[in-house]
């Protein structure tokens, strides 16, 4: 049952952590749900779920280079973040082919920017609501909304409230799996510092592919894409530019026991534009208790 559970967990729809530059100045970011890895989407139904439901606490990390842009300058060198996830799953009676999921997000974060300055504090949180169906026992389809708090530290907060909704998918046989999705992102009036911006929303799309061999080597590729609408200087009525990255990643997910697991990625850009480059090491713990 454990075992099961290990790999039961719906994907952190982390953000865009991102700081507010000149003119010329790329943003910096993570591509949303950018932190998926294997099996982030096969999820239990009806008997899989104990009656009191089941409890799940992620660890999603990352350390990424941001001193390289697509287009103009980046104003950062790099960003560490630590956000972390506690997710309570459990069912309705009646619906046994359903599950449910509640989950909230708090998190830490630090940004070296090439000013010779660092912003180090909290990022937004995040809680959000899942649902998912398994129409035969190897696939799952789930639906996920989530809201983001404003209540991170200055540079760390996108201050904005945000919303997101996205479908996801899981296809599992044999040592193959398929983790996917796709989403949008609508973001509220990004309002600091006297600044007032209509913000693009954003359209992303995650795949995770992984043939496993055994509980320690199970290698995986990945493809993330995200792109930004153009937004708006509601002060002066300019246009700001949208922005869009398509990166790649390889990794490996490791079974360190029946209730934890770890995997590790490293992650690059292959193009795009108005964005800092991808350049990052992504690690993702889930222990089950």
């Amino acid at each position: 049952m454990m075992k099961k559970v290990m790999f039961s967990v719906a994907a952190l729809a982390l953000g865009s952590i991102c700081f507010v530059g000149g003119a010329g100045k790329a943003h910096a970011g993570i591509i949303p749900y950018s932190v998926i890895a294997p099996h982030e989407y096969q999820l239990p139904v009806g008997d899989a779920i104990p009656k009191d439901g089941i409890n799940l606490l992620l660890s999603y990390n990352t350390f990424r280079d941001e001193g390289r842009a697509w287009d103009g300058d980046s104003g950062a060198r790099s960003l560490f973040a630590n956000v972390n996830k506690f997710a309570h799953i459990f069912k309705i009676d009646g619906l046994d082919k359903f599950g449910f999921l509640w989950e909230g997000v708090l998190g830490f974060g630090s940004l070296q920017l090439k000013n010779n300055t660092s912003e180090t504090g909290m990022i937004d949180g995040q809680t959000g609501l899942v649902a998912w169906y398994n129409p035969i026992p190897n696939m799952s389809c789930v639906l996920e909304y989530w809201l983001y708090l404003p209540i991170g530290t200055d540079n760390l907060s996108g201050h904005s409230w945000d919303h997101s909704f996205a479908f996801m998918f899981n296809y599992h046989t044999g040592g193959f799996t398929f983790d996917g999705d796709f989403g949008y992102k609508l973001k509220g009036d990004y309002r600091d510092m006297g600044m007032h911006l209509e913000q693009g929303n954003v359209f992303f799309a995650n795949a995770v592919f992984a043939y496993k061999f055994m509980n320690q080597i199970e290698p995986f590729f990945k493809v993330d894409y995200q792109t930004t609408e153009t937004g708006k200087d509601k002060a002066t009525g300019a246009k700001t530019s949208g922005q869009s990255e398509l990166a790649l990643g390889i990794g490996n997910q490791f079974q360190v026991s029946n209730r934890l697991s770890l995997a590790l990625w490293y992650e690059a850009g292959v193009t795009g534009r108005n964005t800092t480059k991808t350049n990052a090491g992504y690690a993702r713990f889930i222990w089950s208790f």
